[in-house]
């Protein structure tokens, strides 16, 4: 067990103490009566601010770290620097876990793989209280339909069943196939219809391609947004604004066109459910299987759809970028695009003018092209997982380290903290190394050493996907889809950027609370590139083996 809290107070800093302070001030001030006031007034407030700014403690939590202005510092920091606050303080303080004081009350980091891992599979830190809320601010439920979601002890059991019973099993063995099969036949669609096309703006240009085939995959035959294409400029509206929604403060007011998107895809989606579409031999399973249950338990129609809003955002959110980061950090390497044409060739059956990629053997037989994917998710995944402490619990790391964690107060896991530890990945692990999750024995990583960048390490804190009950479910989904664009480039197209050079990739957006996959700033904008059929595959048509 933890000694008492360290307190890692940025405000007095090396200066000590109240004395330190007091010193400090001597040297400044004129000695006169009213300057030993001024000074005597400053120290009182700021030990009365410390003190009142200081929650109650118990010796096991988790370290305390003081902000540097009282009450409101780490709410401030958290706003300003999104996800990437939690990186900035344990880089700060190289603490594993820490107790961070906000307002009157706490919330809890972490920051270390171990602890991230046993609290992603503690059923006392529950993600419940965060989805009623969201539920309810975003998809601006009807009283009586919030009721049903929370349940009559505030447990909401309609979400757990959900999370436990349903998306699982229905994005697992004939649902996920059959959502694969559908998607990636038309995104062979649409790579046989491109030749030779200027892509202003690949940010753009993916997001455009990533999103029909994931809709009609959950939707079927009827889905809204291959009937009615102006619904894809509005999912993506709806998308941008979501950090404003979400506060429910006034939407029509903060954000006038995320509101009026969010109004937009509510009507469109009430159509679809309200003539039970979802119940069609073409529906996926997922989607089918939520309406179902939705149902079951006396929720509307129309209600369905204001839940079911987050389908298509929640199955792309975090796909596109990732595709977008995967595009950018192959393409700006030529000798690694040559490498991986090289291994995926053997991947590849031609008959006629039909090529067949086999997408199920990519893990085992392009080592190369998996540790890309794995890398990318490494460098470009900040998810921080937003849990609420339902009864005390002791997390400990496996290694003599534990925490008390109370109940009530909020708990974060930073995982893009877990994928940037220098300690783990090596000193480079703020670059994006094609080769990290390589070994010259079997393709991932090296088990021959302890050391930062060992297979050993390295598997203790990879965790793009989450884990537990919540455990990303469509993680396979995604990488289908991924693979399967990413391989047809790489195989069957030349890309340069858009007007010569060299590639220039842009910087980041915020690492959003939000989402888990950070974008590109600006909108991708100077992201072109020209994009070409390779000589010889000219007139190729496109098969995908899974």
């Amino acid at each position: 067990m933890t000694s008492a809290p360290t307190i890692v107070d940025e405000t007095i800093a090396n200066n000590g103490s109240a004395n330190g302070i007091l010193s400090l001030l001597i040297k400044e001030v004129d000695m006169s009566a009213n300057g030993y006031i001024a000074i005597v007034t400053s120290v009182v407030v700021i030990l009365l601010l410390s003190h009142f700014s200081t929650p109650s403690m118990n010796a096991l939590e988790p370290p305390l770290i003081k902000p540097s202005f009282p009450f409101i510092g780490h709410i401030i920091g958290l706003i300003w620097h999104q996800a990437k606050y939690h990186i900035i303080l344990r880089r700060k303080t190289l603490q594993p876990i820490a107790t961070l004081p906000m307002l009157t009350g706490k919330m809890y980091a972490v920051w270390d793989p171990a602890l991230i891992a046993a609290g992603l599979r503690n059923k006392n830190l529950s993600t419940t209280p965060h989805t009623i809320a969201f539920a309810k601010a975003l998809s601006q439920l009807r009283d009586e339909t919030d009721a049903i979601i929370r349940g009559p002890e505030n447990d909401a059991p309609v979400v757990e069943h959900m999370m436990r019973y349903v998306i699982p099993p229905a994005l697992a063995g004939a649902g996920l196939q059959r959502m694969n099969e559908v998607a990636l036949a038309q995104l062979a669609i649409d790579f046989d219809s491109i030749g030779s096309e200027s892509i202003p703006n690949v940010w753009l240009w993916l997001r455009h391609l990533m999103t029909l085939p994931t809709t009609k995959a959950l939707y079927g035959d009827e889905d809204p947004f291959a009937k009615d294409p102006s619904l894809e400029d509005v999912l993506w509206t709806f998308e941008a604004n979501l950090p404003k929604l979400v506060t429910n403060f006034l939407p029509s007011v903060i954000s006038p066109a995320g509101h009026h998107a969010r109004a937009t895809l509510s009507h469109a989606l009430s159509q679809y459910y309200c003539v039970r579409h979802d119940v069609g031999p073409s529906v996926s399973e997922f989607v089918r299987a939520r309406a179902e249950t939705l149902r079951a338990n006396g929720i509307a129609d129309d209600e369905i759809a204001r839940i079911e809003i987050m389908l298509p955002f929640a199955a792309m959110v975090n796909t596109v970028p990732s595709l977008f980061w995967f595009f950018s950090f192959i393409f700006s390497k030529p000798t690694l695009v040559g490498q991986l044409r090289e291994e995926l060739k053997e991947l590849a059956t031609q008959d006629g003018d039909e090529v067949t990629i086999a997408l199920g053997a990519l893990e085992d037989r392009a080592p190369l092209l998996t540790s890309c994917y794995r890398e990318m998710l490494r460098v470009t995944n900040h998810q921080v997982s937003t849990r609420t402490v339902v009864q005390d619990t002791i997390l400990s790391n496996g290694k003599g380290n534990s925490y008390l964690l109370r109940k009530d107060n909020v708990v974060q896991m930073s995982i893009g903290t877990s994928h940037s530890i220098e300690e783990f990945w090596g000193p480079d692990v703020e670059d994006f190394n094609p080769e990290r999750f390589l070994s010259h024995a079997n393709g991932k990583g090296d088990s021959r050493s302890d050391g930062p960048g060992s297979q050993k390490l390295i598997k203790a804190a990879f965790q793009p996907f989450g884990g537990g009950l919540h455990l990303c479910p469509g993680r396979h989904f995604a990488y289908a889809e991924m693979m399967a664009v990413i391989s047809t480039i790489l195989l069957g197209f030349e890309v340069e950027p858009l007007g010569g050079g060299e590639w220039k990739l842009p910087g980041w957006a915020t690492w959003s609370l939000i989402d888990a996959v950070t974008k590109p700033k600006g909108q991708g904008k100077g992201s072109g590139a020209q994009i070409k059929r390779r000589e010889g595959w000219e007139g190729v048509r496109w098969k995908y083996e899974l």
